[in-house]
């Protein structure tokens, strides 16, 4: 084998570990699920009484990789408001400020409860990680199958809160609740 065939062949693997390495690097799953929940609040409908008037508050409960991920989306337009990300306790008057929320998967399950709860008096969009999440309160449940981020949608929780999600988004949800 010639030298410069040799060279070739070696520039062309390490081109190829490269291109590896910057692909898995920029395949963050919370930079895709940050995508989606804010694609999702672009196809849903808050009732014009509940309609944010200083910004779209978008509350979670804890500073996380998915956190930092939905800060990149900050300042950007959720109902001709920009989009704010708080970090909030679970306190009542803490929620009053908030469009949406978003529970962790490592969340306790009584604290999707109680956001359920809140959610059937008020329109608060609840958005919570975890397979079966909108079987325990929340009206948009991320979970990711085979390496891609899918989502469930209780349509019937977020008619009683009064948003009304975009066919679009319930076309594309895995799994539809009425």
């Amino acid at each position: 084998m010639s030298r410069r065939l040799c060279r070739a062949m070696l520039a062309a693997l390490l081109l190829a570990l490269t291109c590896r390495a910057w692909a898995a690097e920029t395949v963050d799953e919370s930079e895709v699920k940050a995508a989606v929940i804010y694609n999702l609040l672009l196809f849903v409908h808050w009732p014009p009484q509940a309609a944010p008037s200083a910004g779209f508050r978008f509350c979670v409960f804890e500073n996380s990789a998915l956190t930092t991920a939905l800060r990149r989306h900050e300042r950007k337009p959720v109902q001709g408001q920009a989009l704010e990300i708080r970090r909030i306790g679970t306190t009542p008057e803490e929620l009053d400020s908030c469009s949406a929320v978003m529970v962790e998967a490592g969340s306790s399950r009584s604290v999707l409860a109680r956001l359920g709860a809140l959610a059937r008096s008020r329109a608060l969009l609840v958005i919570a990680e975890g397979a079966g999440a909108v079987d325990r309160g929340a009206m948009i449940g991320l979970h990711t199958d085979g390496g891609r981020v899918i989502f469930d949608i209780n349509h019937g929780a977020m008619k009683k809160s009064g948003l009304a999600p975009s066919s679009k988004i319930l076309k594309l949800a895995r799994t539809l609740i009425e």
